[in-house]
């Protein structure tokens, strides 16, 4: 079982699992992450307008459906910030979630080059 560094951005178990269902097609696995950074581009800056808005409803929904695609790519530690934005518009306490909203740009801005990286090594 591969062991996911402390600071990495993927779930390597979720990689690998995703790289056995493309058996290794790496123009398949381009797709998977050229959607989801669409996904992601279409959404995130709604969630952001939201979160200024203080939308409870919108923000509980828009974090929901990115921590599902999150997950679906295995970015979990990004998927588990946008459940805590889920949560926040779930309880309506929306205070203070720019920080949540910087961490995942950050990641995002990692997404690309660690997911070839990762995709790379095992070709």
């Amino acid at each position: 079982m591969t062991q996911t560094p402390q600071n990495a951005l993927f779930n390597e178990e979720k990689l690998a699992e995703l790289h056995q269902i493309a058996s290794g097609n790496k123009d398949f696995l381009k797709k998977i992450a050229e959607t989801y950074v669409a996904q992601f581009e279409a959404k995130f800056p709604e969630l952001k307008r939201v979160v200024e808005t203080k939308d409870h409803e919108q923000i509980e929904q828009l974090a929901h459906l990115l921590k599902g695609a999150s997950y679906s790519v295995g970015l979990d530690e990004t998927a588990s910030h946008f459940q805590q934005l889920e949560l926040a518009g779930e309880t309506n306490e929306v205070e203070n979630l720019e920080p949540v909203l910087e961490d995942i740009e950050h990641q995002m801005k990692r997404f690309a080059v660690e997911w070839d990286a990762y995709f790379n090594r095992l070709v």
